[in-house]
């Protein structure tokens, strides 16, 4: 074999990148701890102990084979991943897509902050609910997609405003109210 194929080989074998068994065991975790319908699964159905998880559909991997990018946007996730504990052990995960999942009005994790190395993070259309915890407004690296989970947030606030002070239906049909209109109250 010339010295230049030789090359090639060893330098495809390294850009592959097999995944840590550390890793896959985290993931095989992660899915075992959510809460998805098998039948419109695109992602996590294909998540098997018995193929590498660097070639699994939604995970990116580097070249040492450490987990750096998990997708999950549009699974068929439903309830909470406060409790999915191997989600916050993917110490190298830089990248966080939950979007257009639906999480039924559960709390954003707090322990999302916990994910050091992470620098992007989605929420938008996943369904949370409640306050987006202080932690979260600390993780100084990330840059995030939230801004349409922030809106759709505050417009609900607003629309309970309404609620609260009585204000009929009628007029709100007749009367969409940006945002910005609703601290006007």
């Amino acid at each position: 074999m010339s010295s230049l194929g030789y090359f090639f080989a060893i330098n495809i074998a390294f850009v592959s990148g097999q995944c840590q068994s550390d890793q896959q065991t985290l993931l095989l975790q992660l899915k075992s701890s959510l809460t998805f319908d098998p039948s419109s699964s695109v992602k996590l159905m294909q998540w098997r102990q018995s193929t590498d998880c660097c070639d699994w559909s939604g995970v990116d991997c580097d070249e040492a084979g450490h987990v750096i990018g998990l997708d999950l946007s549009t699974e068929s996730i439903s309830g909470g991943i406060e409790n999915a504990a191997s989600l916050f052990s993917l110490h190298y995960l830089r990248s966080l897509n939950l979007a257009r999942t639906s999480f039924n009005g559960t709390q954003i994790p707090s322990k999302l902050a916990n994910i050091s190395s992470l620098t992007y993070l989605n929420l938008s259309d996943a369904d949370f609910a409640g306050h987006i915890p202080l932690q979260i407004s600390s993780m100084a690296r990330v840059t995030t997609s939230m801004a349409h989970f922030l809106a759709r947030f505050l417009e609900i606030v607003c629309y309970k405003l309404w609620i609260s002070m009585e204000i009929d239906y009628k007029e709100l049909s007749q009367n969409p109210l940006p945002i910005a209109k609703c601290w006007r109250f």
